[in-house]
């Protein structure tokens, strides 16, 4: 028979705590607050980014799509799983150039515009 886990007190009352205090802390968005995916007209503006991804033998392939004035502004999205590395590098090139709003390829996102803090 197995033995009943048990929770010690201290533990216990931590997260009463934190689900007590949780209704506080999460709040309820506003309707603008994602409003930026429904009007894809910044989608223009995007500098469109293919990332190559291994996990569970293949290879997935997704485009990022981030905003080149504020590149926060992203949307990642899942496009197809290969098999074969090489296949993944070219469906992401030709998926990129037909994705990309951008013929001449101008519009680039650094990673120095991110304005990352190390600390």
């Amino acid at each position: 028979m197995a033995k009943k886990t048990k929770i010690c007190k201290e533990l216990l009352s931590g997260i009463y705590h934190f689900l007590e205090n949780e209704r506080y802390i999460g709040q309820t968005g506003k309707p603008g607050d994602m409003a930026f995916i429904t009007d894809d007209s910044w989608l223009k503006d995007t500098a469109v980014i293919d990332a190559i991804n291994s996990s569970r033998g293949g290879w997935d392939v997704c485009l990022v799509f981030a905003h080149y004035k504020n590149p926060l502004q992203l949307i990642v999205r899942s496009i197809t799983r290969c098999f074969s590395e090489q296949k993944a590098i070219a469906a992401a090139f030709y998926i990129r150039k037909e994705a990309s709003k951008d013929v001449r390829g101008t519009l680039r996102v650094s990673i120095n515009d991110l304005t990352l803090c190390i600390n």
